[in-house]
C-alpha cells in the first residue's frame, strides 16, 4: 500500500514519551489561533491514537462527530494497483489531518499541523533536536522507496522512531539532504524540522 510506510512499530510496552521536558525547550510554532471549538476534545497523539480518532473509526461520519469545529471532506482514490478513501480534517483553509482508510480499515492518520501534540508535546514544526531532548530513544532512518509501486508515489523518507511510541513516526524535512541511507543520528539533523507526525493504525 505505502512503501514510504513500512517503518518498524516496535512492541515496546513503554508508552509514551519518557523523558520529561526541560523548561527551557523552547515549544513548537503555535497552533492555528482559532484553536479546538470543544475544549474536552482531546488532542493528544498516542500510540492508541489521534485525539480522539482510533482505529475502530473508520467513517466519514465518526470524524464529523468526533473533530468538533473541524471540516472534514473526503476523497476516494483508485488506481491500478491500488484504492483507498482519503479524509482531511481542515481548520479553515489549514489542513489539520489526514486519514487513509483501505477495505474498511485505518491504514493511517497524519498529523499536519501544530495542532495536535504528543503528551511530552512534540509536535509538527519542532526540530528533531528538541524532540530528541522529549523523546527517549529517538532514532532516525534515510529512505528510498520504488516510487511507482507506492500508491502515493513516495521516493525517499527522512523519519524518526522510538520504542517508547510505538506506531508513531515523525517525518522530518529532507530538502538537500545529502547523507548516505541507512541509520541517521538525530544530532546529525538536529536542526531540521518535523513536517508530519504518521500514527499507524495497530491491526492484531
Amino acid at each position: 500500500m505505502c512503501a514510504g510506510c513500512k517503518g518498524k512499530q516496535p512492541p515496546a510496552p513503554k508508552y509514551e514519551d519518557a523523558r520529561p521536558a526541560p523548561a527551557d525547550v523552547p515549544a513548537a510554532d503555535a497552533a492555528i489561533d482559532a484553536g479546538v471549538d470543544a475544549p474536552s476534545m482531546s488532542t493528544t497523539i498516542t500510540p492508541d491514537g489521534v485525539g480522539p480518532l482510533t482505529a475502530k473509526h473508520v467513517d466519514e461520519e465518526d470524524y464529523k462527530e468526533l473533530l468538533v469545529g473541524f471540516t472534514v471532506t473526503s476523497e476516494h482514490r483508485e488506481g491500478e494497483d491500488f484504492k483507498f478513501d482519503e479524509y482531511i480534517a481542515s481548520k479553515g483553509t489549514t489542513k489539520v489531518l489526514r486519514a487513509v482508510i483501505t477495505e474498511n480499515s485505518v491504514f493511517k492518520i497524519e498529523v499536519l499541523d501544530p495542532m495536535f501534540t504528543t503528551t511530552a508535546g512534540v509536535a509538527v514544526g519542532m526540530t528533531v533536536g528538541d524532540a530528541a531532548a522529549k523523546i527517549a530513544g529517538l532514532e532516525c532512518v534515510y529512505e528510498k522507496y520504488d516510487a511507482e509501486s507506492d500508491a502515493e508515489r513516495i521516493d525517499r523518507a527522512l523519519r524518526c522512531q522510538s520504542e517508547s511510541l510505538p506506531n508513531l513516526m515523525f517525518d522530518i524535512d529532507y530538502d538537500k539532504f545529502k547523507g548516505p541511507l541507512g541509520k541517521v543520528s538525530p544530532k546529525t539533523i538536529g536542526k531540521r524540522k518535523i513536517v508530519q507526525i504518521v500514527w499507524l493504525a495497530p491491526h492484531d
